[in-house]
């Protein structure tokens, strides 16, 4: 996964603005896991944001983190994931040189 820092520190400010403390940008390009979108940012900027759920200390394949996922609290943290998410387009968007450089013909990717 290759991080777009630009948007992840505006995902991450937004995210602030919610009360929510995202990893540090370090942190999240260090984040283990698979998925496609590792693929699509070889090619356009991408990011693929955190944001923490409260388990108690429960970790994944545990009933307990599945419980926590399935809570309130959970349906919260998912609707202001997705508006941070939002604002971030709008500021990127908003913003001319942000614009300009995610609008630009992406390099090729490197060979491997």
């Amino acid at each position: 996964m290759r991080h777009d820092r630009d948007l992840a520190a505006a995902f991450a400010a937004n995210a602030r603005r919610l009360g929510h403390v995202p990893p540090s940008s370090a942190a999240a390009e260090r984040a283990a896991g698979s998925t496609d979108m590792g693929n699509v940012s070889q090619v356009i900027p991408a990011i693929h944001p955190l944001l923490k759920i409260e388990t108690a200390g429960a970790v994944n394949h545990q009933p307990a983190f599945a419980d926590a996922c399935a809570g309130p609290d959970a349906d919260r943290l998912v609707a202001d994931a997705a508006l941070a998410l939002a604002w971030t387009v709008a500021d990127v968007a908003a913003d001319p040189d942000h614009r300009a450089r995610l609008l630009a013909k992406p390099a090729p990717p490197a060979p491997r």
